[in-house]
Parts: structure tokens; sequence; C-alpha cells
């Protein structure tokens, strides 16, 4: 099975520890590979979603101001 995703922080980044016997291990985070996560959703999925949830709202809040002040 090959692991594409760490299931903690959502990197792609892998390297084989040696110390751990070549188990894959994430360059970001560290966690081995196959571990599951802590928590239900990746942190660096909620992160994009939120940057672009606030990135809309704000877009949307510029274009109500242009429209009322003009």
């Amino acid at each position: 099975m090959a692991v594409t995703v760490c299931q903690h922080c959502g990197s792609r980044r892998f390297r084989a520890d040696r110390s751990m016997g070549g188990r894959l291990v994430c360059q970001d985070c560290g966690t081995p590979a196959g571990s599951r996560a802590g928590r239900a959703a990746s942190p660096r999925s909620g992160r994009r979603s939120n940057g672009k949830r606030w990135l809309v709202i704000l877009l949307i809040a510029v274009i109500v101001l242009v429209v009322v002040t003009s």
C-alpha cells in the first residue's frame, strides 16, 4: 500500500527513517506513515478551506462597500 498523503498534516513529502527500520516518516510533522491522526480532520486541509472562505467573505464585503459608497 503506497502512502501518498500524511494523515496528520496532509503533506505529500515522506522519507525513509533508518532508525525505524526504513519506515516512511512525514518530513513536515515527523509522523510515521500509516499512523492515525489525533483529530478527525487534518489541520492543513482545514486551514485551506478556512482561508478560502475568509477570502470570499472579504471579497463580498469589498464589493458591497463599493456599491454602497457609489
